[in-house]
């Protein structure tokens, strides 16, 4: 029986997104696994935790790892609590209390820094998606990062000015919220003082697309930078052009100008046939008149069905989520 983690994925697996790009706004970005590689350095650490220790450490899947884990995502605790938190579970409580001395005491801070340091080895800015964020940014929209992170890590990507390129940025070790809880894509949504029809959110994992889509953001779900690419290309806006949100809101004025003026000619067109069908004397001036506010209608008509296609066309898409 499939769990019920599975199950929510497959909601929107599949699915297909109406996607109004004049209602667009904002491009939210995850980090890891979208705009660096992913990164094993976590485990790495334990593995030299345990050569150094000569422990065995149970690996991220053990559910009290999953708990600090998520405390330090939080922000509740720092990494260095992080590190003395699982020695204190699965390394002090086993070491030999008979002897003269104590258990030799580990130098977390040492590892704390051996942390930073591997983490900031191997961490590197996807040039590829750099380039397409700088050009969001010339397009006119707003980008900003929403990520699961702690303290060694966001310091290490601060240092190396990772997140100057984005308009705000969320980090779960600062705003208390992490991803996939709900609560935090509302605490987004108002921070960033906007509506999730207005909003694109990129992520690697479905299981943090989930509760984005129900809140009723359009979302992206991150395999490679060439699919990314296609996806872009099918919501309509492959090229990103300097300005290019502007000149989608234009489009869409122009085409909400000329339903306005065509639903106006209609009103008249429909009051004076009205008008001239009643008159039992249809005067040479009535039925000009009349034939006049006629041809107005058929012409706005057409440019109204013209500006339509336009719309539907270049306007409104639909992607599926993968």
């Amino acid at each position: 029986m499939s769990s019920q983690k599975e199950i929510e994925k497959s909601k929107i697996y599949g699915e297909k997104q109406k996607v109004r790009l004049y209602k667009i706004k904002h491009f939210i970005f995850d980090f890891g696994g979208v705009l660096i590689e992913k990164t094993f350095v976590l485990k790495n650490l334990l593995d030299i935790l345990e050569a150094d220790l000569n422990v065995t450490l149970p690996r991220l899947e053990n559910s009290y790892i999953r708990k600090v884990r998520r405390n330090l995502s939080s922000g509740r605790i720092s990494s260095k609590e992080f590190l003395e938190n699982i020695l204190n579970k699965f390394y002090y409580p086993f070491q030999k209390v008979d002897g003269a001395l104590p258990p030799k005491k580990v130098n977390c801070e040492y590892y704390v820094e051996l942390w930073f340091d591997l983490y900031s080895q191997v961490t590197h800015f996807s040039s590829d998606m750099a380039e397409i964020i700088e050009r969001l940014h010339q397009a006119g929209y707003t980008v900003s990062l929403m990520s699961n992170t702690h303290d060694i890590h966001a310091k290490s990507n601060m240092l190396k000015g990772f997140y100057d390129t984005f308009d705000h940025v969320f980090l779960s070790n600062e705003i208390g919220f992490i991803k996939p809880d709900m609560e935090k894509y509302k605490y987004v949504m108002k921070k960033l003082d906007t509506s999730p029809k207005k909003c694109v959110f990129i992520d690697d994992k479905i299981k943090n697309l989930v509760p984005a889509r129900e809140l009723g953001i359009i979302v992206i779900r991150f395999e490679s930078f060439e699919k990314f690419k296609k996806t872009l290309n099918e919501l309509g806006i492959g090229d990103i052009s300097k300005d290019l949100r502007q000149e989608i809101k234009q489009k869409y004025k122009k085409y909400k100008k000329t339903k306005k003026d065509y639903k106006k000619a209609k009103k008249e067109y429909k009051k004076a046939k009205k008008e001239y069908l009643k008159k039992k004397s249809k005067s040479l001036k009535r039925r000009l008149e009349f034939q006049r506010k006629r041809a107005k209608y058929h012409k706005l008509k057409s440019k109204y069905k013209k500006e339509r296609e336009i719309k539907k066309d270049e306007l409104v898409s639909k992607i599926r989520i993968s």
